[in-house]
């Protein structure tokens, strides 16, 4: 949630190719997501690098401005090289702030070359706002047609009828987030503010995506998330890879108070109990989204001040929160080994028993 033009760190397919290794062979993770920047202005590397990760039968994610797709010629050699690597997800990114840099035709073509080749899901991704230039009907002029949205006005998710055929083509319609650069240019008015989602994430607790989703940033420091920038952060850069392995720094940040206070109870719940023990503590009136809470958490100097300060006296709770889930997951553990032992004939020497079973399942990226 901080590129731009004047950033120029990246990574090396060596290194890339490293914690792709690590990640298969000794973590839970199961998605790469190749993000930036602009992941494909690694040329050569970055098809090697999905190659890679289907090798290790890792699925795959690519988030891309198209500036490639300067011809519908072009468009295509770039979709099927993505097909031909082993990409599952092509997201395509335009807003208010790719515009001045890309040319809103390449999306156009590099949308519908996507939409005929192999790939599991095509996703444009379109931030708005209440003073949006770039809105969902011109999105929509301009990709020709209108598109089922990934999120409906409450914020919540979209259930869509998906068929088996390929690839599943939305617009992943996110709202804009004073995050990052943005938390510099953008006025409150240019953020929707609404009082569903502030209650929603009340409700949800835990942030989805804290240590859930790390991020690797370009100059080799894993951190938490890919919300905001947090290379640097006390909080939220969990280390070097340089001088650690993935693992070990997985495993560290999986032991960090503040982290699981995050994770597991949440920013909305950090807020309330901080501004609990002092209000006078420097926080907004509203929040546009768990991102620019948290950021303001981490830092603001005395919020994060207060933050270590009390964070001692969640532990309880916390510690608490881990063992409700490791037994939540462990009974589904135990469901599922029920239900793949194998099929036993009832005898016939008396009435059955009736089963009920209820099974629930969750999915995670990283």
């Amino acid at each position: 949630m901080n590129s731009g033009p004047e950033r120029k760190g990246r990574l090396t397919f060596t290194q890339i190719r490293g914690w792709i290794d690590e990640i298969a062979h000794q973590t839970e993770i199961r998605t790469i997501i190749f993000a930036g920047g602009e992941p494909l202005l690694l040329g050569p590397d970055i098809f090697a690098a999905i190659s890679h990760a289907r090798l290790r039968c890792l699925s795959t994610r690519l988030v891309t401005n198209a500036y490639w797709a300067l011809n519908d010629a072009r468009a295509r050699d770039i979709c099927q090289k993505l097909v031909d690597a082993g990409l599952d997800e092509l997201n395509i990114s335009i807003d208010d702030f790719h515009l001045p840099y890309v040319d809103p035709l390449n999306v156009r073509r590099a949308f519908q070359a996507a939409r005929r080749m192999d790939f599991q899901s095509v996703v444009v991704v379109h931030c708005t706002g209440p003073t949006t230039t770039f809105n969902d009907e011109q999105l929509d002029a301009l990709l020709g047609e209108q598109l089922p949205r990934l999120f409906d006005g409450a914020r919540e998710r979209t259930l869509f009828d998906t068929p088996g055929r390929r690839p599943f083509v939305c617009i992943s319609n996110t709202s804009l987030q004073a995050v990052g650069r943005a938390g510099q240019c953008l006025l409150s008015s240019d953020i929707e503010m609404d009082e569903r989602w502030e209650r929603r994430s009340r409700e949800i607790g835990g942030c989805p995506w804290a240590v859930r989703s790390p991020a690797i940033t370009p100059d080799g420091h894993l951190v938490s998330c890919c919300g905001f920038e947090v290379r640097g952060n006390e909080v939220l850069d969990i280390g070097d890879l340089a001088g650690h392995s993935l693992t070990e720094l997985l495993d560290q940040a999986d032991r960090d108070l503040p982290l699981n206070w995050i994770a597991l109870e949440g920013p909305y719940a950090i807020m309330d109990f901080l501004k609990a023990r002092d209000p006078t503590l420097p926080f907004h009136e509203r929040y546009g989204s768990y991102c620019e809470l948290c950021q303001h958490i981490v830092t603001d100097p005395a919020i994060q001040k207060a933050l270590f300060d009390n964070m001692d006296r969640r532990v309880f709770h916390i510690l608490q929160r881990r063992e409700d889930i490791k037994a939540v997951l462990q009974q589904q553990a135990e469901v599922e080994d029920w239900l793949s032992e194998p099929a036993i004939e009832p005898q016939p020497t008396g009435p059955m028993p009736e089963y009920q079973t209820t099974v629930t399942g969750g999915h995670a990226h990283g």
